[in-house]
């Protein structure tokens, strides 16, 4: 985190070190530039703005650019702006408060401490992308971004749009190739095999830069306690963004929800914001794209409706995709969970890390 300085340099500083460096005093400066005394003491307190004529006349007189005194004096000024923020923002804790902000600090989104309050709010604004806490409501609830407000069984305002602010932040749009429809629906294949990779993190990564290359941000955010989805898809500035919470920690959920959203991507509007487990139409539709995609329907009589391991490892194998893959599908057929999990990877996503294990 960059540290601000809590004091601000006027240009009457550098003005007094030039004049000791030179044995010339205010009442000699005063003559030189044409000036009151008067105004050449509140120049020296920084009282007075240092002008952009006479910053050519201390060019003159200094043989220092004007352009260096001028940037000296917007310096100063912004300086004393921020310092005047400070108590302001120091204000807004109390609003800060309603933010999941343990969790910013513990992933590191947010460095200051619990005892800065002026700069927690600072790094807070500018997550959310506003000036002041009072316009996170116009902003994120009721204004331009309304689209963000999504269906859900609970309605954790600040949790969501907190996240989907993360999101949005790591998503890179600016970088992104022009969205591809048909390139993405040709990549399809290629992103089911990735499933078979051996380590799903570096099968993750590989998918983002494919996605990418289509016009697609995909981005993974760490869930925030108590707001419990998986995923979610809205379009921003012509480009799908999915992103993923990686909530439900073993490969093959990661890969359902990965599909689910693309989904969303290929068969609904631009308009609404997506979040898995809403538990209406396009979820059914979203969830049924993800089931045909990476089990196609040719295939699904051979799913076992039973513990049979061997069945899912040779469907597996004939797919070419992950066994726990074929295993996640045939236990949300037959809802008996509680068997095969050898086979499922298990992701561990912890702040400053990022690991997996069997």
């Amino acid at each position: 985190m960059t540290t601000l300085p809590d004091y601000a340099v006027s240009p009457g500083d550098h003005i007094k070190e030039w004049l000791d460096d030179h044995g010339i005093n205010a009442a000699e400066l005063a003559r030189r530039l044409d000036v009151t005394p008067k105004h050449v003491s509140e120049l020296l307190s920084g009282k007075a703005p240092l002008s952009a004529t006479v910053a050519l006349g201390l060019e003159r007189v200094t043989g220092i650019p004007a352009r260096i005194w001028n940037r000296f004096e917007a310096g100063y000024r912004e300086d004393l702006a921020r310092l005047a923020e400070t108590d302001r923002l120091a204000a807004q804790y109390e609003q800060a408060k309603r933010f999941p902000l343990k969790y910013l600090r513990e992933w590191k989104f947010v460095s200051a401490e619990s005892r800065d309050k002026a700069g927690t709010v600072r790094e807070l604004l500018t997550i959310f992308g506003i000036a002041h806490l009072d316009a996170f409501d116009a902003t994120w609830v009721h204004g331009k971004v309304a689209y963000r407000r999504a269906t859900l069984a609970t309605d954790k305002v600040y949790e969501r749009a907190t996240w989907l602010a993360l999101g949005e932040r790591e998503a890179g749009i600016e970088s992104l190739s022009d969205y591809d429809r048909a390139a993405l629906e040709a990549l399809l294949p290629q992103l089911r095999a990735l499933t078979a990779h051996a380590n799903p993190v570096e099968a993750l990564e590989e998918a983002t830069e494919l996605l990418r290359g289509v016009g697609v941000a995909l981005c993974l955010i760490p869930p925030i306690p108590g707001f419990g989805v998986h995923g979610a898809t809205r379009w921003i500035a012509g480009h799908p963004v999915v992103q993923l919470s990686v909530r439900g920690k073993t490969d093959d959920q990661l890969w359902f929800t990965l599909f689910h959203e693309l989904g969303h991507v290929l068969l609904h509007g631009h308009k609404t914001v997506f979040f898995q487990g809403a538990g209406d139409q396009a979820e059914a539709e979203a969830d049924e794209f993800a089931s045909s995609t990476l089990v196609p329907e040719r295939y699904r009589d051979r799913l076992p409706t039973g513990r049979n391991i061997a069945a899912v490892s040779d469907l597996a194998s004939d797919l070419g995709i992950a066994p726990s893959i074929v295993l996640g599908q045939a236990q949300r057929i037959t809802g008996d969970f509680a068997w095969g999990q050898r086979l499922k990877v298990r992701l561990i996503w912890a702040p400053d890390a990022a690991e997996e294990s069997n």
